[in-house]
């Protein structure tokens, strides 16, 4: 039986992530999801998924609403989105894995910032900074010396989920939860600069693209099978193909550090867990284990363990669990 605080948690975070218009306003309930014709049924995919144990370090306490945990490069520094009490607004903090404090990302700023991505030199960075139903991009670009607001695409007045290339060259992301663009930092020609990589059309919501670490390839989260099921595409938009075929969501999926396995989260087991696959899609394995939800897992940087966002009695943590091999 669920208890009081594990519905308030499935009511508040994922919930919020299964409608197209939710993923970014957090308000719009669950809805049903129609199913392709060539889709497996659940119980033979599980067959194949490895289950593998899940010991727990917990990284913070505080129990508030978390989201979108990513490594500082160095690995010294953890940043990630947090609810913030009393506004309800995301804020970015970074949490020192020395000393296990937390701070504002943006220290002094009074705006809703989320969903940071960052180059693999550091030089560049993204985020996502919302007001009121509006998201723009912001991009903090020290390669060259500059300040960039991603210009929209016109499909809609908010965008999210910034991947910076690890050569910190370009950003992708979706726009109105709908298709993935890319826009080019050396150019930084405004909507010229602008690049659709994947189509928009009925059924399509192409959301959560990643960059694989050497930049060539691109991992996202589509509905476009009347399922929300995971992609890999090259980074130019070409070659898009399916990796997972499993009833209900596959979502937020990140490469590893070597780029050779992809970690996401699915519900195809009845609830939401964090599992790790091989980069073609072969091989799932189900690395968490709990009746309350487990999400938005990034990699420890040597690859061996994961960082997911954990429910337990309604309260969401980080915390550190061992992620199976190659």
């Amino acid at each position: 039986m669920t208890t009081t605080g594990q519905n308030r948690g499935r009511s508040t975070s994922f919930g919020r992530f299964a409608v197209t218009a939710a993923l970014i306003a957090a308000l719009s309930p669950v809805p049903s999801i129609r199913l392709g014709a060539d889709e497996r049924p659940a119980a033979v995919e599980r067959e194949t998924v490895r289950k593998v144990p899940a010991p727990a370090g917990r990284l913070t306490t505080d129990g508030l609403l978390k989201r979108d945990p990513i490594f500082w490069p160095g690995g010294k520094e953890l940043v990630y989105s947090v609810e913030e009490e009393g506004s309800g607004r995301m804020r970015l903090m970074r949490l020192d894995l020395g000393t296990g404090t937390s701070r504002l990302f943006h220290e002094g700023a009074d705006i809703s910032d989320r969903e940071l991505s960052v180059s693999a030199d550091a030089s560049v960075h993204a985020y996502i900074t919302v007001r009121g139903l509006s998201s723009r991009i912001t991009v903090e670009d020290g390669k060259r010396s500059r300040r960039v607001t991603v210009p929209s695409a016109g499909i809609a007045n908010w965008c999210n989920w910034p991947s910076v290339a690890p050569g910190g060259d370009r950003v992708v992301f979706t726009e109105g939860a709908s298709a993935i663009f890319s826009y080019d930092l050396v150019e930084n020609a405004g909507k010229k600069s602008l690049r659709r990589l994947t189509r928009e059309g009925v059924g399509y919501s192409d959301l959560w693209p990643s960059f694989s670490p050497d930049g060539r390839k691109i991992v996202f989260t589509t509905r476009r099978d009347n399922d929300f099921e995971i992609y890999v595409m090259n980074a130019d938009g070409s070659k898009q193909t399916r990796l997972t075929r499993s009833k209900g969501i596959d979502a937020r999926a990140v490469f590893s550090p070597d780029g050779k396995r992809i970690a996401f989260t699915s519900n195809r087991d009845g609830n939401y867990e964090v599992y790790v696959m091989r980069a073609d899609g072969s091989d799932p394995r189900r690395v968490t284990r709990h009746p309350e939800r487990d999400d938005h897992a990034c990699w420890w940087p040597d690859g061996k363990s994961l960082v997911v966002v954990s429910e337990r009695d309604g309260r969401f943590d980080l915390y550190r669990v061992p992620a199976p091999g190659s």
